[in-house]
């Protein structure tokens, strides 16, 4: 127990999540997107996220299992069903690591220019800048190789500043140099339509900015008593990250000068600019400060959230094998590293922010459908199981959850659809590659058919609306319907009674051996 987070710690890791890069640019992204209606997305974010870590928190609240929230399908689907999204996690996690450490060298760059370079009217990341991102990634990994609890600890400090700092930062600026008039002027609501308010949820980035909460349900058998502190871990995040998140678009939709809407397009660090403009030196001081302690915060989190996916990766696919080696402090040394390798190459296919969190914005969204369909699936063949975090009409929520995430896949848009599709596609054979010996190809396709078929329809939808040959929002309720329809399916093709209880056993025995 010595070992353990405590439920406050617990917290501060989900939270400390919430507000990595996120709030550096997603706020800025989004009022780009929607204007005076990201207010409106950020309220639509919180409450979809909301739904589905209902759904998660439950069963992790019974299963408080390493890795939790991706290995949850091992326990209701099959095996080829439950690895595809177990490595969609995974991969969702990797890519948070670049994500983050390209966030720090950006804001940095404001200050050393040969961090970056300009390419066709945008800001990348230069060789030097990089380097300097694989330096991150590399040192932070190191530390990582510690006690969780010191991992813990240290995000403890890092996390209150975290939070106090842009809601700061907000108030601040809007007291002292906001116009409550400007929020109704003309420009902020030239893009201001029901269609870019849910484009931004995804698009912008506002719903990577809230996908923190994960953290505390996949630490969840590292805490003291799991059931007790699952739910705070939840709440809390999106309450503290939809205040803060609202006062960073309410400082963009009050103070920029609507004659020059413009003028932050193209910064590489658009809340420095903001400050700048004010000429609020002081400000500007922390600011910096926080803009680059911020997301090392949150890397030093996801390098110890990811490197748990991937041992969990190891205990469903390969038992036996290195990615499954602890060293003496507890740490997956072997995943670890892996997970730093891996994260480097995706600095270079993806140079800015921006284009990279669209691409991993997608692939957390999907990873979210295993939450939803284990509870429903649980709910229906062991519903004594899930007493210790109870909910109101639990199928209700289930069936939602399915469908917030459903909307969620689809408002990424139809390139980042297209990308999912080919990934998700290689992932399917390369489990086949895999298990050859096991099972033929018509076995697997014929075990994973309605999860490819779900996906190639949220795409046909995503391209007939492209082509304006499906009007605005008759499209989002054929989402809704094939939502529905497809939760059903995914329920249904469950594992028989049998092997569900197998694998009940199972997961029982190794919470006791944790």
């Amino acid at each position: 127990m010595n070992k353990k987070m405590s439920k406050m710690q617990l917290i501060l890791m989900s939270t400390g999540g919430m507000i990595g890069s996120g709030w550096l640019f997603s706020p800025f992204y989004g009022y780009q997107t929607a204007g005076i209606g990201v207010l409106y997305s950020w309220g639509i974010t919180a409450l979809i996220t909301l739904m589905i870590g209902l759904s998660f928190a439950q069963i992790c609240a019974t299963f408080p299992i390493v890795g939790g929230i991706y290995r949850f399908m091992s326990l209701t689907h099959p095996k080829s069903m439950a690895s595809t999204f177990l490595i969609l996690g995974w991969l969702s996690y990797v890519v948070y690591l670049p994500l983050e450490a390209q966030a720090v060298v950006q804001y940095l760059g404001f200050w050393v220019p040969s961090l970056l370079v300009k390419v066709s009217h945008q800001v990348e990341l230069s060789w030097r800048g990089i380097a300097l991102a694989m330096l991150i990634i590399f040192g932070i990994t190191g530390f990582n190789t510690l006690l969780i609890t010191r991992v813990a600890r240290l995000n403890n400090v890092v996390s209150f500043w975290k939070i106090a700092i842009p809601i700061l930062v907000a108030l601040i600026i809007i007291l002292s140099f906001g116009h409550f008039s400007t929020l109704a002027s003309p420009q902020n609501k030239v893009n201001f339509s029901f269609e870019n308010v849910l484009l931004a949820v995804t698009s912008s980035g506002l719903a990577f900015a809230f996908s923190g909460f994960q953290n505390g349900l996949i630490l969840a058998n590292q805490v003291k008593e799991p059931s007790k502190a699952l739910p705070y871990s939840l709440f809390a995040p999106i309450l503290v990250g939809l205040v803060l998140y609202a006062l960073l678009s309410l400082s963009y939709l009050s103070c920029l000068d609507p004659q020059h809407p413009l003028s932050l397009t193209g910064t590489a660090a658009p809340l420095l600019a903001l400050v700048a403009l004010f000429g609020l030196n002081w400000l500007f001081t922390i600011l910096f400060i926080d803009a680059i302690l911020a997301p090392l915060g949150t890397t030093n989190v996801y390098i110890a959230v990811t490197s748990r996916i991937l041992y969990s990766v190891g205990k469903e696919l390969a038992p036996n094998s290195a990615l499954t080696k602890v060293n003496p402090h507890g740490a997956p040394i072997v995943a670890l590293w892996i997970n730093a390798m891996i994260g480097v190459i995706f600095l270079f296919p993806f140079p800015t922010w921006k284009q990279l969190v669209n691409f991993l914005s997608s692939i957390v969204v999907f990873a979210y459908l295993a939450g939803p369909v284990s509870v429903l699936v649980l709910m229906k063949k062991q519903p004594q199981l899930l007493y210790k975090f109870k909910l109101p009409y639990p199928n209700v929520i289930g069936y939602l959850g399915f469908i917030c995430c459903t909307w969620l896949i689809y408002w990424s848009g139809f390139n980042n659809l297209l990308y999912l599709c080919v990934t998700l596609t290689l992932i399917v054979l390369g489990y086949y590659a895999f298990n050859a010996k096991a099972e033929n190809l018509k076995t697997t396709l014929n075990k994973n058919w309605y999860l490819l078929v779900y996906l190639f329809g949220l795409t046909l939808i995503s391209f007939l609306r492209h082509k304006q040959w499906i009007p605005f929002p008759t499209d989002n309720a054929i989402i809704a319907c094939i939502g529905l329809v497809f939760c059903t399916i995914f329920t249904r093709n469950s594992l028989p009674f049998d092997v569900l209880e197998k694998n009940l056993l199972k997961t029982r025995e190794e919470m006791a051996l944790e």
